[in-house]
């Protein structure tokens, strides 16, 4: 296990936790920075900015089908897309939701079809978000994990349609309850800020879901906190810079609006990604002690109860797990039933296994032995010397 994933704090580690000081600020990002060294996250942005990429045509569809319920237009989107973004990367996204918006996805499959597809996302911050939390020790299953990422994202574009009928009819409804000028002017001018409010519990909804290890809430805060103000950072940066300094035509010709928005989607998921690192850095330097090793397994077994022993030994790797023929996936028991030569292979690294946990043991109890008869040598010299 590489130096940045131990949490240990060498400078006053009293157990106390700490207010936030620049000198530790620089320590929580230079940890984040840290972690980068771990291959496993050297591509995730790039895969998870395909799955934006691949899912925001059903997420589209899903979303035109839900406001359709409430009657509400997409011309304030169009809109909003204007405003916002580069000309050339609102172009594409506005041509995106008129196709999603003509297409005939009133039937249930359709929209099944559509949310499994969305899903891909939230299926691979899952795994991002499991395995930043169990220090890359986590046993990843496909089918379970892909099986719940479909009502995550279900919910993640059920909020994102609150947020749009907020934004849209909010003066409409606060007339309606209120009944009074100042309340509806005051929601007037709050709509947008509520607009962000529920994009970051958008954010720290997913956080707190999709892992497969239950932490608590005030865990994964602070990188809620730093993945919105990232993504609103990112999405005005880029769109500058996109509407100033460069023309993806002449580089891309009629490509160059996917990969504008490629672009777009690859920050925003580099974003996501150091926002749920960034949990584990603040609770390792902020000494908040809620992502300890410790705490991890016993938020396992709190999560299952009476089988917890068991489905923590289950789904974290040991160092000796190769020995538990049970844990095997099902790739490597096919292996071992249909490729010739593999299940000896497999036996004979077992007992390698074995022999070196053997031999390790032995020098550990040498090493023990060692350390108490040194001891009784050095107590019996200082009684001996305190009689003479």
């Amino acid at each position: 296990m590489s130096d940045f994933w131990r949490n240990t704090v060498t400078d006053n580690n009293d157990g106390k936790k700490l207010h936030l000081t620049w000198k530790r600020m620089k320590k929580v990002c230079f940890h984040l920075w840290r972690q980068f060294d771990d291959p496993y996250y050297a591509g995730f942005a790039a895969q998870i900015a395909y799955y934006f990429f691949m899912s925001s045509v059903p997420m589209l569809i899903v979303l035109t089908q839900v406001l359709g319920i409430f009657d509400i237009s997409m011309d304030f989107i169009r809109y909003w897309l204007g405003q916002h973004l580069s000309r050339q990367m609102g172009s594409f996204i506005k041509t995106l939701i008129s196709a999603s918006s003509s297409a005939t996805a009133t039937n249930t499959i359709m929209i099944i079809l559509a949310v499994w597809s969305a899903s891909s996302l939230a299926f691979s911050l899952s795994r991002l978000t499991t395995y930043t939390l169990s220090y890359g020790r986590y046993r990843f299953n496909f089918f379970t994990e892909r099986a719940k990422a479909v009502p995550i994202a279900m919910l993640s574009i059920l909020t994102a349609a609150l947020a749009l009928i907020a934004y849209v009819y909010g003066e409409t409804i606060a007339k309606r309850v209120f009944h009074n000028e100042l309340a509806v002017s005051l929601i007037g001018e709050l709509r947008t800020p509520l607009m962000g409010l529920l994009f970051f519990v958008m954010i720290l909804a997913n956080y707190y879901l999709l892992p497969r290890i239950r932490v608590p809430l005030r865990a994964v805060l602070p990188g809620s906190v730093v993945a919105t103000v990232g993504i609103l950072a990112v999405t005005w940066g880029y769109s500058e810079y996109t509407a100033r300094a460069v023309n993806h035509n002449l580089l891309y010709g009629a490509f160059s609006s996917i990969v504008a928005m490629m672009l777009w989607f690859y920050l925003i998921s580099w974003v996501l990604c150091i926002g749920m690192m960034f949990n584990k850095s603040w609770d390792i330097h902020m000494r908040r002690g809620r992502l300890t090793p410790a705490k991890i397994k016993e938020y396992l077994i709190r999560q299952y109860g009476d089988n917890g022993e068991e489905m923590f030994n289950k789904l974290i790797i040991g160092e000796y797990d190769m020995e538990d023929r049970s844990l095997d996936s099902i790739a490597v028991r096919f292996s071992r039933k249909f490729d010739p030569g593999y299940a000896e292979k497999r036996e004979r690294e077992i007992q390698a296994l074995k022999e070196e946990r053997r031999i390790r043991l032995r020098i550990e109890k040498e090493i023990e032995s060692e350390l108490e008869n040194g001891g009784s040598d050095e107590d019996e010299a200082s009684d001996s010397e305190r009689e003479k």
